[in-house]
C-alpha cells in the first residue's frame, strides 16, 4: 500500500503555536529591557520574574500544540539541524540565570539577557526557517523578529510601573 501526501501551503498557525512566539519574545524583551534598567540603577526583580513566567507560558503553550505531549523530550535529539532545539536548549541556562539575578545577585541579569536574547533569536530562525508561510522566509523576518521583541518587552516594563524616568527616555 503506497501512501502519497500532498504538500500544502501552511495559512497559519494556531493560537497554542502564536502563543509560543508572542509570550517568548515579549518575555525575552521584557528581560533584556530588565538588564537595560538594571544597568541604569534600577531593580528589576519583578520585571525579571514575569519575563521568565512569559517564556515559560510560552512554552507551555508550545507543549499544548503537540500532538503527543509527553514525547516532547524528543525535542531536545536535533540540535545541529532544529532551531526548535536550540531554542529549547537554551531555556534551562536562561531560567537559571534569571532565578540566580533574583535570588542570589542581581548581577546575573547580564547572562540572564543574553540568553534571552539567544532564545528571541532561535524563535526568530524558527519562523525563517517555515517553508509553509513564504514571507517568514525572507531575509528581514530575523531583524522584524528581535526588534518586535525588544519594543514589546520595553513596553510592557513600562507597562507594569517599573520603568523610571531614564528608563521611559531610552
Amino acid at each position: 500500500m503506497k501512501q502519497s501526501v500532498r504538500a500544502q501551503l501552511q495559512r497559519y498557525w494556531d493560537v497554542r503555536a502564536t502563543g509560543n512566539f508572542a509570550f517568548g519574545g515579549t518575555g525575552g524583551g521584557l528581560i533584556l529591557a530588565s538588564a537595560v534598567a538594571f544597568a541604569l540603577g534600577e531593580r528589576p526583580a519583578f520585571a525579571l520574574a514575569v519575563g521568565l513566567g512569559l517564556i515559560g507560558l510560552g512554552l507551555f503553550c508550545v507543549w499544548l500544540e503537540i500532538g503527543k505531549p509527553w514525547r516532547s523530550i524528543n525535542v531536545f535529539f536535533h540540535a545541529r539541524t532544529s532551531w526548535m532545539t536550540r531554542e529549547a536548549l537554551i531555556v534551562p541556562p536562561l531560567f537559571v540565570a534569571g532565578g540566580a539575578a533574583i535570588f542570589l545577585d542581581p548581577r546575573f541579569i547580564f547572562l540572564a539577557a543574553v540568553l534571552a536574547a539567544v532564545f528571541v533569536y532561535c524563535q526568530a530562525r524558527i519562523l525563517h526557517a517555515s517553508r509553509g508561510i513564504p514571507a517568514w522566509c525572507q531575509d528581514e523576518t530575523v531583524p522584524l523578529i528581535l526588534a518586535t521583541a525588544l519594543a514589546e518587552g520595553t513596553g510592557l516594563f513600562v507597562v507594569i510601573g517599573a520603568a523610571t524616568t531614564p528608563m521611559i527616555a531610552l
